[in-house]
């Protein structure tokens, strides 16, 4: 089962990127599979984990407002603002306890949140560095109880959990792994999943 402290986890597993200085032109490469850069990434990151911590501090039953949509700042203090988004995030999972709090793929519980999170630092974070050439280590067993709780339908025996994780996501191709364009996730408790792979009713924000 995920680990609420795995988003913080995860964050820290961004860190290497630091290396790549400010002001290093490779930031404003793109990060494929998206059409953003490597900068606006890191800040996607921070962005989407601030909404989420948001939507649980108030156990919305509805979308809110984004509460952060990006600032001008370099790629090394939005590193820092993911760290930070990940520690606010985190809090907020421990005060939900068996409480729920809506996200478009599904009224999530506190594994669901953490589960998503994960997913958006590490492959979100993998598409900032590939575009700024920085090889990152993702950690195995976050990403084992990421899949197994958001990506329930996954073979879990096929792959390593990182490639298994950037498989589902479309960054890597896994053989026995769907590359859905449509991916989503079981964001809602385990018990309530029917049984077959998830997909999006709404497309990606960053096509």
């Amino acid at each position: 089962m995920v680990d609420l402290e795995d988003v913080v986890t995860a964050a820290e597993a961004l860190l290497p990127l630091g290396e790549r200085a400010d002001g290093n032109p490779a930031w404003q490469s793109a990060a494929a599979p998206t059409s953003w850069s490597a900068a606006h990434t890191v800040e996607h990151i921070a962005d989407a984990l601030t909404f989420y911590a948001g939507q649980i501090a108030r156990r919305a039953d509805r979308r809110l407002p984004v509460l952060r949509d990006g600032r001008a700042a370099p790629p090394g203090e939005q590193l820092d603002n993911v760290l930070t988004a990940a520690h606010v995030l985190t809090g907020q999972l421990r005060c939900l306890g068996a409480e729920r709090a809506w996200h478009p793929s599904g009224l999530a519980d506190a594994a669901g949140w953490a589960g998503m999170a994960v997913t958006e630092v590490l492959v979100h974070g993998t598409d900032a560095a590939r575009a700024v050439g920085v090889r990152l280590e993702l950690p195995a067993a976050v990403c084992a109880r990421t899949v197994a709780r958001v990506f329930p339908w996954i073979d879990r025996s096929l792959a390593p959990p990182a490639e298994l994780l950037l498989g589902v996501t479309g960054r890597l191709a896994v053989p026995g792994v769907p590359s859905d364009p449509g991916w989503w996730w079981q964001s809602a408790p385990l018990q309530e999943w029917d049984g077959t792979p998830q997909r999006r009713d709404i497309s990606p924000g960053w096509l």
